[in-house]
C-alpha cells in the first residue's frame, strides 16, 4: 500500500490496487483508497446521486459511461434492485477494478474497457494513476487547476495535503483507448430501454452524447451528467437536454464549489 504521507520524490507510474472497506459501504478493488472514500461519499450525500435511480423497473438498463471502479453502479443497483447494469470505463487498470467489483457486487452486470464517444475510433487518454477519476480525453490543463484548487480549499485541506495531492496528481501517462458510441452500445447489447444514463467524462460529457442518436433519445427516462461548464457547456448540456423531452435540475456538490462542475438531472417522470 501506498505511504501518502512519506511519497518519494519520483513517483512510480504502476501503483498497485488495494483493497478496501468503504465507510458504510462495500469492500471494494481501488486504485486508491483516499480517492474511493471521497468518491463514496459524494454518492452517498449528494442529492442527485441518492436517488437518481430510485424507482427503476427491472426492465430499464441503467448506462454508467465513466464508471471509474463502479461505486456508481454499485448505488445504483441498490436503489434499482433486477435493473441491468452496463458500465464503460476506458484506463485499463481502472477497467480491472470496476470488472472485479461488478462481479462481486452486480452479479449479471457488464462490463466494457472501452471510452464512448461521438464516433468510433481510438483516442488519447491522459491517465493519473494515483487519481484515476481525473483522467481524461479532454486535458485541460486551467480546468484541472481550478478544480483542484476549489476541492482542497473547500475541505479546507492543510498544507502536506496539498503537497500530496498535487505530486500525485501531477503524475500521468498517455494511453491508447478504444473509442464507441452510445448507440452502438445500445444496439449490441439489445436494450430496450434505459432507466438511466450517467456520463462522468472529464469534458467530454457532449462528446457521449452526440453519440446517442435521435432514435435513441425517446429510450432514456433521466440522464445524470457530471458537466464541466465550460464556455457555455452547461447551458448546452440542459438546452440539450430539453430538446428531447427532458426538464433538467442543476446542482453543485459542496466540494465542487468554485470549480466548474455541476451536476445535472434530467429526467421525464
Amino acid at each position: 500500500m501506498v505511504d501518502y504521507w512519506n511519497l518519494p520524490a519520483e513517483l512510480p507510474l504502476d501503483p498497485p490496487t488495494v483493497r478496501c472497506s468503504l465507510t458504510e459501504g462495500p469492500t471494494v478493488q481501488a486504485m486508491n483508497q483516499a480517492e474511493a472514500e471521497t468518491i463514496w461519499t459524494e454518492l452517498t450525500e449528494a442529492p442527485a446521486y441518492r436517488t437518481a435511480a430510485a424507482g427503476l423497473g427491472p426492465d430499464e438498463a441503467i448506462i454508467d459511461v465513466g464508471a471509474h471502479i463502479g461505486l456508481a453502479a454499485l448505488t445504483f443497483a441498490q436503489q434499482s434492485a433486477g435493473s441491468r447494469v452496463l458500465a464503460f470505463e476506458p484506463a485499463p487498470k481502472t477497467y480491472g477494478c470496476l470488472a472485479a467489483n461488478l462481479a462481486e457486487h452486480v452479479p449479471g452486470s457488464a462490463a466494457f474497457n472501452l471510452a464512448l464517444g461521438a464516433a468510433p475510433g481510438t483516442a488519447e487518454l491522459v491517465f493519473h494513476p494515483y487519481i484515476p477519476s481525473a483522467s481524461s480525453l479532454f486535458e485541460d490543463a486551467e480546468d484541472n487547476e481550478r478544480n483542484l484548487a476549489a476541492n482542497l480549499d473547500n475541505v479546507d485541506a492543510d498544507e502536506l495535503t496539498r503537497k500530496v495531492v498535487r505530486q500525485m496528481f501531477d503524475v500521468r501517462q498517455n494511453v491508447d483507448v478504444e473509442v464507441s458510441t452510445l448507440s452502438h452500445a445500445i444496439r449490441e447489447q439489445g436494450v430496450e430501454r434505459i432507466g438511466l444514463l450517467k456520463v462522468d467524462v472529464e469534458r467530454g460529457e457532449l462528446e457521449v452524447l452526440k453519440g446517442l442518436d435521435d432514435a435513441h433519445w425517446p429510450l432514456v427516462r433521466r440522464v445524470l451528467l457530471e458537466v464541466h461548464d465550460i464556455d457555455g457547456r452547461l447551458d448546452e448540456t440542459v438546452a440539450l437536454m430539453g430538446r428531447h423531452g427532458l426538464r433538467s435540475e442543476v446542482a453543485q456538490y459542496g466540494v465542487f464549489a468554485g470549480g466548474s462542475v455541476h451536476l445535472v438531472l434530467a429526467t421525464r417522470d
